[in-house]
């Protein structure tokens, strides 16, 4: 009986048809890892038109180059680095913004990054401020390294941009000192918070770097225009995605983890860019998440 059940031409289908989705499903994860360690180096150029609350007419159509988590090491050489410096600066935006992770866990990993990053020119500027890597290796030498390619540096600070009388904010702040903004919107003593805000007047047009995004709905109670971050990768490893939801392990540390998010917790009108980044950690591979550099206009 047992043989003949073997040949009973319906159960033969099925079998096949299991095998053959099963075959399917190994070869499209093969592919799909092969083309997630060729897309570490595919970058991905993303434009963004960005409403920001209270942009002074003169600032209109202002475009800003995010470029997040370069992660210099042995995942990103120094020739590479030039090769993403060239495609920021063949954007030709008016402002470079780099929210942190220059290096992965080494100072020795500082240099090619300095060398590549001199090369980064914008005519308001370029920006940075640090990630959780630079706390890793020294904060001080690395952001004393970068400042000497030219880049300024904001931690715990901020930056007025000035046209006609007319003014727009950059915020940068600490990636170590982010979470004192609980306590800030408790109305409790957060000097690093404090700083950061300084001198920022009411209903100011304003922009934050902050490197992880975790925190972006308590930001958003204090009506910040628009905050950019990165650390997530974008998930660096994907597995699906459903619409905008995102399959990978990142996911149990941040439902933030790419692109554009609205506040959700309050009336603000908060907006946040998470950057899937340019480097790795980890692993040298990307799947279904390719490196990105965003060019945003604001409007």
């Amino acid at each position: 009986m047992s043989e003949l059940k073997e040949q009973d031409p319906k159960l033969m289908t099925r079998r096949k048809f299991l095998y053959g989705g099963i075959m399917a499903t190994t070869s499209l994860a093969v592919v799909g890892c092969v083309g997630g360690i060729m897309s570490r180096n595919n970058v991905e150029i993303t434009k963004k038109t960005i409403t920001l609350p209270n942009l002074p007419p003169e600032f209109k159509g202002t475009t800003i180059t995010l470029a997040s988590d370069i992660h210099s090491g042995p995942y990103m050489d120094v020739d590479e680095m030039k090769s993403i410096v060239r495609l920021i600066n063949d954007l030709k935006s008016d402002i470079i913004l780099l929210p942190g992770d220059f290096v992965s866990t080494h100072l020795n990993e500082l240099p090619p990054a300095v060398e590549a990053l001199s090369g980064l020119h914008a005519p308001m500027g370029v920006f940075a401020t640090t990630g959780n890597h630079e706390f890793y290796v020294g904060p001080d030498q690395i952001s004393n390294g970068i400042a000497s390619a030219g880049i300024a540096m904001l931690r715990n600070e901020n930056y007025a941009f000035k046209k006609n009388g007319a003014s727009l904010y950059l915020l940068g702040i600490d990636d170590k000192d982010a979470d004192g903004i609980s306590q800030y919107i408790e109305g409790k003593s957060a000097p690093h918070v404090e700083a950061t805000y300084s001198g920022i007047p009411e209903n100011a047009a304003t922009i934050l770097m902050n490197h992880k995004p975790y925190l972006f709905e308590e930001y958003a109670k204090t009506n910040i225009g628009l905050m950019l971050s990165g650390h997530t990768h974008g998930g660096q490893i994907v597995l699906a995605r459903f619409g905008k939801m995102i399959i990978t392990p990142s996911a149990f540390a941040s439902k933030f983890i790419e692109g554009i998010y609205t506040a959700q917790e309050s009336q603000s009108k908060s907006q946040m860019y998470v950057s899937r980044g340019i480097g790795t950690v980890a692993l040298p591979m990307r799947l279904n998440c390719p490196p990105e550099i965003t060019q945003i206009t604001l409007v």
